[in-house]
């Protein structure tokens, strides 16, 4: 899950959904409408983060793009722990499951392994709770 290090001074934006969003996940705009990021979508124009679950066609709420986000670090590939090297460098996401799949549909992580597509910038890390702080290239956020 992806959460905001301190949002309580930013507003929300508010966004009409074209596929179904779950809180935590990160939201990119397509033909106008907001829908969750999928892996390697370093060429989407990011809105912010899903504050809460929305159906398809409803209005959801995003936290803005333009602020530090906490991400859990994906587990299971290569690189799974957070270095100092690592700071400042642009990483891609990793989405886990689909709906149906009996997974957490839709968990969005940090992807440590993929540099080639990266849109996250890694500014700090906690390895003993796997989570990483970081921001979106500003040249990706819509806002």
């Amino acid at each position: 899950m992806i959460r905001p290090v301190n949002s309580a001074k930013r507003p929300y934006l508010r966004w009409k959904t074209s596929a179904a969003c779950n809180a935590g996940q990160i939201a990119v705009v397509s033909g106008g409408l907001a829908l969750p990021a999928a892996e390697s979508c370093s060429a989407a124009t990011v809105l912010g983060v899903f504050v809460e679950d929305a159906a398809s066609g409803e209005l959801a709420y995003i936290y803005p793009g333009n602020q530090e986000f906490e991400f859990d670090v994906y587990q299971g590939s290569t690189v799974d722990e957070v270095t100092l090297a690592m700071q400042g460098v642009a990483y891609d996401i990793y989405v886990d499951g689909a709906a149906g799949d009996d997974s957490a549909e839709g968990e969005t992580y940090l992807d440590l392994n993929d540099t080639s597509t990266g849109f996250v910038v890694v500014s700090n890390y906690d390895n003993k709770r796997r989570v990483a702080t970081g921001s979106f290239l500003q040249a990706q956020l819509y806002v």
